[in-house]
């Protein structure tokens, strides 16, 4: 019987501090998410993302990404840091996100930072994420759950 993949939800995970990256990457796998990581804005968009279970897929960009997994599993959410590695960071992401347009459009995305400035949030805001975050207010699991609803909803 052919396992029915396209039901568990994927959430793109795009943080730089390795560490941090892997407890949220165990934690949403316990959850029952698929995971897919990058910790840098160009390996979203030029490099290829890492997909935890099946390897590297290798693109040359988010789109050519997009069309494979889209056969496998799509992306329901993105957990998006501010400072990422290389020279751009999260709006720079949400800025190119919104430049490709399509079904990225659609997809929730949830900024998880340390960043605090009220300038910053405001961009988010304005670029429509669906969540502002600061670290070191909220637990991993609480975020999680806001996810999952807003997922469900």
């Amino acid at each position: 019987m052919k396992k029915d993949i396209n039901k568990k939800k994927t959430i793109l995970v795009i943080e730089d501090e390795r560490p941090l990256l892997e407890v949220v990457n165990s934690r949403l796998m316990k959850k029952g998410f698929g995971v897919i990581t990058a910790r840098s804005v160009d390996q979203v968009f030029n490099a290829g993302l890492e997909q935890n279970g099946l390897g590297i897929i290798a693109s040359k960009s988010i789109k050519e990404a997009l069309e494979y997994l889209k056969d496998l599993e799509k992306i329901d959410a993105i957990w998006l840091d501010h400072n990422l590695l290389g020279k751009e960071n999260g709006i720079d992401f949400m800025k190119k996100l919104k430049n490709n347009g399509g079904l990225w459009n659609k997809i929730p995305i949830f900024v998880i930072s340390n960043t605090e400035n009220s300038k910053t949030i405001k961009s988010y805001v304005d670029l429509g994420v669906s969540k502002y975050y600061i670290k070191s207010n909220h637990k991993l699991d609480e975020i999680i759950k806001d996810i999952n609803e807003s997922l469900d909803r």
